[in-house]
């Protein structure tokens, strides 16, 4: 088995997980999104990751987006959840707990 291979697998399975937790703390720009994850080494986060999922997400009604002029350069896309997103969150979180949960009972072997 190629540790490495499932460790990437893993991560990109939880990019939806993560980027709507995070965009639960409040509207951020991709960039800024971009910025916080990567501070999170374990997650091996990638730039071009962040925008064709938040594409998705924003397909699927779980995000919003919305243009700002910046005195930076060009104008910043910011990002929201919807409150169908909240909602799809908090059964995500949900079903993660039990997830970890049922791991740590078989690590115990219980």
């Amino acid at each position: 088995m190629n540790l490495n291979n499932w460790q990437t697998q893993l991560r990109k399975g939880l990019l939806d997980i993560v980027i709507l937790n995070l965009l639960q703390h409040g509207q951020c720009h991709g960039y800024e999104m971009v910025q916080t994850l990567k501070r999170n080494e374990e997650l091996k986060i990638r730039e071009g990751n962040i925008y064709p999922i938040l594409a998705r997400l924003q397909t699927d009604g779980l995000v919003t987006s919305y243009s700002e002029t910046s005195r930076d350069g060009p104008p910043r896309k910011y990002f929201r959840l919807t409150e169908l997103g909240q909602k799809v969150l908090v059964d995500m979180n949900a079903h993660w707990d039990q997830l970890i949960e049922s791991i740590q009972r078989l690590r115990k072997g219980v």
